[in-house]
């Protein structure tokens, strides 16, 4: 499958409502395009409607609109005037998939069932990536950590790395300097598939060499809920904590200062929505976030203990401890209708 397979009708008209792409500096400040609680509100009323889907909208005059979503006028209008560059963002599209990069919607059945799964309502929106998207429907180990690690975290970032690896598993992580490279790094080099969630410039990226022949050798899946051109932020790197323990069966925390940063921050709000069992590297050098995310429930996996566990998922699902946590379950996925047209490139109306 390639870019143009993923994308339905209804996937277009949402990413026509809820992404910049395609949008003019100017247009994106006018017409704001919806944030992810907009969409979910949007998404309800849509299926509660005549319309039912989001293809449903296209061609509508702003009256139709309001009326069919019994929503102000203002509101309609401003449907409407998203929907109106259908051209413009084909183009962009082209562009997009002519560099090796797809975009997929939760409105289409391509969209990770296990992200979707997990976050529920708070899955995004609209994801931009590149590599085997469907690869993402398997379940990895997430790793995370500080950027700044002493060579004790390090050693144990690459062993949790090279160990998924050996286990068939992905590891899931950010990227960024330190504990996420180190596992990511690990994992490949010992013949093993990494999911990377980025909170910089996905263009950029997919530009790098290396990073470009782990794409082609189907080694590496790079991913985003931010255009492929934005750059890093440190709200950037916070938001995309959730998606990295969206796609994990399991989290391991190399090392995180407490109570500040997104390491830290990341697996507090995981341990609350009780998204998969995070477990945190103990030993008697570890930074005080170990220590105290422990306290707040995380499990301990002791640094001087892991070098003799044979399968790591296995020995994770053994002593992994999470509550249950009932979540809104409402997540618009309109699956393909018999006969109906995946999307291509051209405008709409």
């Amino acid at each position: 499958m390639n870019g143009y397979d993923y994308l339905t009708d209804d996937g277009h008209v949402v990413l026509l409502l809820c992404s910049a792409l395609g949008l003019a500096d100017d247009e994106a400040v006018e017409t704001a395009p919806y944030t992810l609680s907009e969409w979910n509100q949007l998404a309800r009323a849509i299926q509660e409607s005549p319309l039912e889907r989001p293809a449903g909208l296209l061609g509508r005059s702003t009256a139709e609109l309001s009326g069919a979503l019994n929503m102000p006028s203002q509101e309609a209008d401003r449907i409407a005037r998203l929907l109106d560059r259908g051209g413009r963002l084909s183009m962009e599209l082209e562009n997009l998939y002519s560099r090796g990069m797809w975009v997929v919607t939760r409105a289409d059945a391509a969209y990770p069932a296990k992200l979707r799964q997990t976050l529920k309502h708070q899955s995004p929106s609209v994801l931009f990536g590149a590599g085997e998207l469907r690869r993402l429907n398997r379940a990895g180990i997430a790793v995370v950590g500080s950027r700044q690690i002493d060579e004790a975290g390090q050693a144990f970032a690459r062993r949790v790395g090279q160990k998924c690896a050996e286990a068939g598993v992905p590891v899931v992580s950010g990227g960024a300097r330190g504990s996420d490279s180190l596992a990511m790094l690990a994992a490949i080099e010992a013949g093993g598939t990494v999911y990377g969630v980025l909170a910089d410039s996905l263009e950029r990226a997919v530009r790098q060499p290396e990073l470009r022949q782990f794409l082609l050798d189907d080694r590496l899946v790079l991913l985003t809920p931010y255009l492929p051109t934005a750059g890093f932020s440190v709200g950037a790197a916070m938001g995309r904590n959730k998606i990295i323990y969206g796609l994990a069966d399991f989290a391991v925390v190399v090392s995180s200062d407490f109570q500040q940063g997104g390491t830290w921050a990341g697996a507090v709000e995981a341990l609350k929505a009780a998204w998969c069992p995070v477990f945190v590297r103990q030993s008697d050098e570890v930074p005080d976030g170990n220590r105290e995310l422990i306290k707040k429930g995380a499990t301990p996996l002791a640094e001087d203990e892991l070098a003799a566990i044979e399968n790591l998922p296995e020995w994770l699902r053994e002593h992994a401890s999470v509550q249950s946590v009932e979540q809104d379950l409402f997540g618009m996925q309109v699956k393909d209708r018999p006969g109906s047209n995946k999307s291509r490139p051209r405008s709409r109306r």
